[in-house]
Formats: C-alpha cells, sequence, structure tokens
C-alpha cells in the first residue's frame, strides 16, 4: 500500500489575495500548494528549511513534472469565509516526489490536487535551458508506491510528453478544432520566481490568458479539472508560444494547450482543461 510519510494543514480565511472573479483564485492555489510541498519536503527530509544541494554541491529544487486538480468548487469559497488546505507528501524515487491535496470548506471537500515534483539543479549558471535532474544529497527519506491516482498522472505524464496519445481527457487528439495561436513574453518580475525559473502555477495563468483572448468568451467559466505536464523551463528576454485546441467544434468546456519556447520551438508543457460555463450573467 502507498504511504504518505509527512502531512500539515493550513487554516486560512478567504480574501483578495487569495480570491478571484470566480471563487477562490486557482493560480493563487496552485502556488499555495506547491508551497506546502516543498515546505513538507523540509519535513519529509527532517530539516528545519527547504535548502537541498545536489550531489555536486549545486542548489537543487523541486520542479513539478505534472499536476492534477479534480472535484474542483471554488466558487464556494467567498470573502470571509475560513478553508483549509491538508497535504499529505511521500518520495517515489532518488528525486521524485508526490503529494496530495485536499481544499476543505468546513467538511465539505471543494477541490482536489495531486503535484508530481523531481528535484533538479541548474548545470550551467544562469542557463534555465541546462536544468536537469538532481541527485540529492545526504537524505534517508524511505522511498514509497504511489497513491494510484498519482501513478496514473505518472504514466500519463510519460506517454503524453511522448506525444504518443490519441484520445486524453475525453479529447480526441485528430478531432480537435486548428490551434489558435497566442504569443506570450513572460515578465521576470511577475511570471518567474526566486529561483529565476518560470514559475509552474503561471502556465496555468497563460493559459487562462489565451483562453480568453481567443476562444470568444464574455463570462468566465468555472474551473472543474485541469492536468498540466511540463518538459522544460525558459530564459529571460525568451518567449512563449501557446496553441489552444477546443475540444469539439462550438464548445468550450474542454480544451488542450500547448506551450511551446519560441527560441527553439521546443515544447516546455501541455495543459488539459475542463470547464462548465453558466447561461445566465449572474455571479456564484
Amino acid at each position: 500500500m502507498p504511504t504518505f510519510i509527512a502531512s500539515r494543514s493550513e487554516t486560512y480565511l478567504a480574501s483578495m489575495p487569495n480570491l478571484a472573479f470566480t471563487g477562490l483564485s486557482e493560480n493563487w492555489l496552485l502556488k499555495e500548494c506547491g508551497h506546502q510541498h516543498w515546505l513538507a519536503l523540509a519535513q519529509l527530509h527532517n530539516r528545519p528549511l527547504p535548502d537541498f544541494v545536489d550531489e555536486q554541491g549545486r542548489i537543487a529544487y523541486a520542479a513539478f513534472t505534472a499536476v492534477k486538480t479534480w472535484n474542483l468548487k471554488l466558487e464556494a469559497i467567498i470573502e470571509n469565509r475560513a478553508f483549509q488546505i491538508h497535504t499529505r507528501i511521500g518520495r517515489g524515487g532518488q528525486a521524485r516526489h508526490y503529494s496530495e491535496h485536499e481544499v476543505r470548506l468546513g467538511d465539505r471537500i471543494v477541490g482536489q490536487l495531486a503535484l508530481l515534483s523531481t528535484f533538479v539543479s541548474r548545470h550551467v549558471p544562469g542557463d534555465n535551458r541546462s536544468v536537469s535532474k538532481a541527485c540529492l544529497r545526504g537524505t534517508q527519506a524511505p522511498v514509497t508506491a504511489l497513491p494510484d491516482v498519482l501513478q496514473e498522472l505518472h504514466g500519463d505524464n510519460r506517454r503524453i510528453r511522448s506525444g504518443d496519445w490519441h484520445t486524453h481527457y475525453g479529447i480526441d487528439r485528430q478531432s480537435t478544432e486548428a490551434a489558435l495561436e497566442f504569443d506570450f513574453t513572460p515578465c521576470p518580475d511577475i511570471d518567474f520566481n526566486g529561483a529565476d525559473l518560470l514559475y509552474f502555477a503561471n502556465f496555468q495563468a497563460m493559459v487562462e490568458r489565451a483562453e480568453w483572448a481567443l476562444s470568444g468568451l464574455r463570462r468566465p467559466g468555472h474551473i472543474r479539472q485541469r492536468e498540466l505536464h511540463f518538459y522544460g523551463n525558459l530564459n529571460i528576454n525568451d518567449s512563449l508560444q501557446l496553441r489552444l485546441h477546443m475540444g469539439e467544434p462550438g464548445h468550450r468546456e474542454l480544451h488542450w494547450c500547448e506551450v511551446y519556447r519560441r527560441s527553439d520551438h521546443f515544447k516546455l508543457a501541455d495543459v488539459f482543461t475542463r470547464k462548465i460555463h453558466l447561461s445566465n450573467c449572474s455571479r456564484p
């Protein structure tokens, strides 16, 4: 049976920093669960702070390879409501770790997340293209089996990264609409994190911008599920091209977005999204 070795919980009061137009901000939630994953890694490896280095003494960071969200009802969290995030983490390999997160509003679960990460370090100082897998130095945390949802996510990540897929997330790859293209240049003061890497949560933000700009929406939808698969990063002053594929002609509930680095056309991510769009114009 899979074993989560460390766990932690936090309570929050919903307010402007973590709310968006449609309730709890999905972008904030990804950032916070990434932060809880990072803090739980320190707990898992019996460290007071998450200060990791690889076997060569280089700073090592936990880079997310895949993120899955489901059962999202983020519109239920509105101003001045208290909610909790419960986090459990385990180690799936020498550098690979996994975590599951539950967002609770009282006794009600209003969101679930699964995160897969691997430790990485820069092999060339200042060059984000040189980031690659790192072997940790001085750690004794035991390796345990991935829970089913994370085992499936890991398998999907490998399959989608290779391009060897025909259907996923309810999307038939061959029958999607022609891609709509959206160019984006990340800003270092907004889109990059303290490790000088393009922040994983801001891939979600870029897809939201592309969807809003390209799909003809006049009201935002409510996110229900999302899956993000990451393959690389980019340097400051590089730019991106997003290619948005709608799942079915005339429908905006389901889409797949490819994210490419413009300097060399390397694919950095695939993002799959499921939303609902209400027919009326009232806010929840």
